[in-house]
């Protein structure tokens, strides 16, 4: 169940991700399966080629991304139209080919025609996917968590070991407004004024999240939250993010502001 507001929406998934909205509805991903649907306000769902927990989907829902490994240090980024699943641009990165774009390229947003691209230890690019073209914002290492191109912000590490994260604008990657050593972001918020963090010890790919903080950009706490484990963090707008909240017996997707939380989905048993 998709809840919004007084809007509830039945989605036949028993591990609904909200990726967030998209034409006439919302992009609901199913954690088990992996796979990503358009859900239609009346609940019909038809499902978006490619697209998984993974997908990053523009700020208008009108794109989302697949990439994928499809050999030893070959990756294939697509964007694809929300509407039908089209696949409108595609391009093969080779890290023994290309120069320095690690081994791994991901896309980690998407903004009117443009991919903000980083990988492992690569270097980060922005693809302008209409006539296929790469501009560098970062020539050297730098492994990015988050990033936002119409905010103008990234979040990320450098050091090899180290693992010190710091937030910058991606115009400027030098003038830091935030640098930690024992959090990384896991999500900016439209508008690029907060962010979502976690402990810099948890990889959440494969390592269960206790509790997240709700940060402005500048480091300042404004909420926090704790669960036996905490899943698919990202933000709903500029003020409410949405996660997954597991319980001992129950989960569901929540809503929350600095001052309050709300069910986002039914809350269905654990297992």
């Amino acid at each position: 169940m998709v809840v919004d507001g007084d809007l509830r929406v039945p989605v036949d998934l028993r591990r609904p991700v909200l990726l967030g909205r998209g034409p006439g509805g919302w992009v609901v991903a199913d954690r088990r399966t992996a796979r990503a649907f358009l859900v239609d306000r009346d609940g019909s769902a038809r499902r978006l080629p490619g697209a998984s927990t993974e997908s990053v989907l523009s700020a208008d829902g009108r794109f989302y991304t697949t990439a994928g490994l499809v050999s030893d240090g070959e990756n294939v980024v697509a964007v694809r139209r929300t509407r039908d699943g089209t696949r409108v641009a595609s391009r093969v990165f080779r890290s023994w080919i290309d120069e320095n774009v690690g081994r791994f390229v991901s896309p980690i947003d998407v903004a009117g025609r443009r991919v903000l691209l980083g990988g492992s230890g690569g270097r980060v690019m922005v693809w302008q996917w209409p006539r296929d073209r790469l501009r560098t914002v970062k020539d050297d290492r730098w492994h990015l968590q988050a990033g936002s191109l119409a905010d103008d912000v990234a979040a990320g590490w450098t050091a090899p070991g180290q693992r010190c994260t710091f937030v910058a604008p991606l115009s400027r990657p030098g003038r830091q407004t935030w640098r930690s050593c024992t959090e990384r972001v896991l999500a900016f918020a439209p508008g690029g004024r907060r962010m979502v963090t976690v402990d810099n010890g948890v990889e959440p790919s494969f390592q269960p999240v206790r509790q997240i903080t709700l940060r402005r950009t500048d480091g300042r706490v404004l909420g926090r939250w704790s669960a036996v484990r905490i899943e698919d963090v990202t933000f709903e707008s500029a003020t409410r993010v949405t996660f997954r909240l597991v319980g001992t017996t129950q989960t569901s997707m929540v809503r929350c502001s600095a001052s309050r939380c709300a069910n986002a989905s039914d809350p269905v048993p654990v297992g």
